[in-house]
């Protein structure tokens, strides 16, 4: 599974490395308010239309999976591909789909057109972390996991506020529209400066490293601290795929369930108004920030990304205890922090996912194919929570759907720590062992 590249000796001048990530980042930045044009206007498209919550979230269940099929598609063919006109003729279409909404498309059709706007998304990320392995010295890579974490929270920050101001004018087509002149924009900067900035290289053949480097670890050695060979490191391997392939979807359904249901949360629990609800949703991404950044700076002082993991589910679980204790207390604002700080969690976990874990590995790996991979499971809990969130809340209230977070946060912070205890038992009984052969 060593994928390193050692053949051409040319590599991307400093500034181009620079200019790549910015691109690399406006590209899913822009592509995640084309994303999120639907979710971020539910209360205003659910009484523009007259529908309720389960004929509204199956327009984001057929995105969520079809962006999860096509992330797992992407991340396996994505070195295959024409990175120029792959990521542009992604964004062009995204750009036509969202154009459609402004013009009037009936609502029996949006979920057709959004799950071809799901597939069409989920080309990019595999295809941008494939682009930044592949191309950017190590120096660089760090450069690119702090800024490529900030993507999904500042477009998110971007879509819900602008859905806001629209908001209060019912208004709220026009985001559409902004989104595909955004999208339109991204394409045609794309389409002519990528190949500008990657003249000097080619992404099959740059080198990931420098002949002075150590082969680092692999994947399974970043996580379990230990050297592995043959068949253990490939179990090791498809072990950690699975385990973070559970974590992503557990905290993607938290995450990508409360960005779209708070503002519902909040108008219909807490009587705020619909322009209200959505500002005060931005409290969710805004923390999210900061969890992302922390994340980044954790790896610093904790390589075990299972650990990290972990250790955010169980923060998690202390917040949600709070919720549940003060969600029929009248106190919106306390709850609304403590939903923030869930927020600010899951985010780490998913940046651990989906950006530090499959950048820091990308020497060893197929990063595009890692990325694609986990980013699709992130996006099966994202579909599972737009359709079984309000099926939830309709049998037993936004109570029981915060009980049930309580509970997968437990469950899987007891899992995390069972793990820790095992390697840690592991690892002394191969020291003792070592210790008595020498």
């Amino acid at each position: 599974m060593d994928e390193r590249n050692t053949e051409n000796k040319v590599e991307l001048s400093h500034k181009s490395q620079l200019i790549l990530i910015i691109m690399c980042w406006a590209v899913y930045t822009i592509a995640y308010i084309g994303r999120y044009t639907y979710t971020a206007n539910g209360v205003p498209i659910m009484k523009y239309f007259s529908v309720n919550k389960e004929e509204f979230g199956l327009a984001t269940t057929f995105f969520f999976f079809a962006y999860g099929a096509g992330q797992i598609i992407n991340g396996i063919f994505c070195r295959r591909y024409n990175m120029r006109f792959m990521v542009a003729g992604a964004l062009v279409v995204s750009g036509i789909i969202n154009g459609a909404v402004f013009f009037g498309l009936p609502f029996q059709y949006v979920k057709y057109v959004w799950l071809v706007n799901g597939f069409c998304q989920s080309v990019f990320w595999s295809s941008l972390i494939r682009v930044l392995s592949c191309y950017l010295d190590g120096k660089h890579m760090k450069t690119a996991m702090l800024i490529m974490s900030t993507c999904v929270t500042i477009g998110t920050l971007v879509i819900y506020g602008i859905s806001a101001l629209f908001a209060l004018f019912d208004g709220f087509k026009y985001t559409f529209l902004l989104a595909s002149v955004l999208l339109a924009a991204m394409f045609v900067i794309w389409l002519i400066y990528y190949p500008f900035v990657t003249k000097n290289a080619k992404l099959e053949n740059l080198p990931t490293h420098s002949e002075e480097e150590k082969p680092e670890e692999t994947v399974s050695e970043k996580v379990s601290g230990k050297k592995t060979k043959g068949t253990n490191a490939v179990y090791g391997f498809l072990f950690i795929l699975v385990l973070f392939g559970g974590y992503a979807i557990i905290s993607s359904y938290v995450k990508d369930g409360l960005t779209t249901w708070v503002p519902d949360i909040l108008n219909k629990k807490y009587d705020l108004s619909d322009s209200l609800s959505i500002i005060l949703t931005l409290v969710l991404p805004i923390f999210g920030l900061c969890g992302a950044t922390i994340a980044i700076f954790m790896n610093k002082y904790i390589k075990d990304f299972s650990d990290m993991q972990g250790f955010f589910f169980a923060l998690s679980a202390v917040a949600m205890l709070g919720i549940v204790l003060l969600f029929d207390s009248g106190h919106w604002y306390l709850v609304l922090i403590l939903l923030g700080l869930v927020s600010l969690f899951m985010n780490g976990v998913n940046t651990i996912i989906n950006n530090i874990f499959p950048l820091s590995i990308g020497k060893q790996h197929n990063a595009g194919m890692l990325a694609g991979v986990l980013n699709g499971a992130c996006y099966v809990g994202s579909a599972l929570s737009q359709y079984i969130i309000p099926l939830i809340e309709k049998a037993g209230g936004w109570g029981t759907v915060m009980d049930i977070f309580l509970y997968a946060f437990v469950a899987i912070t007891a899992l995390s720590f069972i793990l820790f205890i095992i390697r840690q038992i592991k690892e002394r009984k191969i020291h003792s062992f070592s210790n008595k052969i020498l």
